[in-house]
């Protein structure tokens, strides 16, 4: 205080986000797609599996080829990619004619098995209530 100003104030403490949340960039309406886009076709894979009834089993190798094409939609949901948008849109665009594909060999019950998923992928990739663009 020798040269007459007083001292100056301490600066305020930076505002951080805890740990837990630091560097976190999640889709979670692609993470919920892509889990049930895995999950459905598995689980009717399965179930053909173990009660094929008059079906053939070899009728669950597509299922499981259908769930393994929703993988990558999970890994970029969680990971912040900067191509995330562009991989959702390609399995969203890749699985479509599968659905078709599907209603064709397995009925129309097989439309409903990945409308959800795909409604949720088409959300995440930003097709449906885009909102403003950052």
């Amino acid at each position: 205080m020798e040269s007459g100003r007083p001292p100056a104030p301490p600066a305020p403490a930076a505002v951080t986000a805890p740990a837990s949340r630091r560097g976190r960039d999640i889709s979670w309406t692609g993470l919920a797609g892509g889990a049930l886009g895995v999950l459905l076709p598995l689980q009717s894979g399965l179930y053909l599996v173990v009660l094929p009834g008059d079906s053939s089993r070899l009728a669950a190798i597509p299922l499981f080829f259908i769930g393994l094409l929703w993988v990558p939609a999970v890994w970029v949901s969680v990971r912040a990619t900067p191509i995330r948008r562009r991989t959702l849109r390609t399995i969203l665009a890749v699985s479509l004619p599968l659905v078709v594909a599907g209603v064709v060999l397995y009925g129309p019950q097989f439309a409903t098995l990945l409308l959800i998923p795909s409604t949720l992928l088409a959300i995440a990739s930003g097709l449906v209530f885009q909102g403003r663009q950052r």
